[in-house]
């Protein structure tokens, strides 16, 4: 059995168990697992107030190494929200969140 076929079959069921239990229970979850480098299956589970830190992990992991992409979507956060950040602003971010972005979602993490 291949690894990426034990991930399906054995761990991504569970993980989708642990996810809804810790949904009904108020608590955020990421879990990521590689079966060779640069294939991995991820399963999140993000409350509504979740952390930055959370949310950051969850972009590196989505990002699969890629530093442009996860770069571009902090910046996309930090225009919605502001952010405190000496390098984002050196890369033209401003620090006050941009009142002309249409929604939240375009800046999800």
């Amino acid at each position: 059995m291949s690894a990426e076929k034990y991930y399906d079959d054995h761990v991504a069921p569970k993980l989708r168990e642990i996810a809804k239990d810790c949904e009904a229970n108020g608590l955020s979850l990421l879990a990521v697992c590689e079966w060779e480098p640069g294939n991995y299956g991820r399963t999140l589970m993000l409350q509504p107030k979740s952390g930055i830190g959370f949310r950051l992990t969850n972009s590196a992991a989505k990002a699969n190494g890629n530093v442009d992409a996860f770069l571009i979507a902090v910046m996309r956060h930090a225009r919605v929200h502001g952010h405190g950040s000496t390098y984002l602003e050196r890369l033209g971010v401003p620090a006050e969140p941009d009142k002309e972005t249409p929604s939240e979602s375009d800046a999800a993490i």
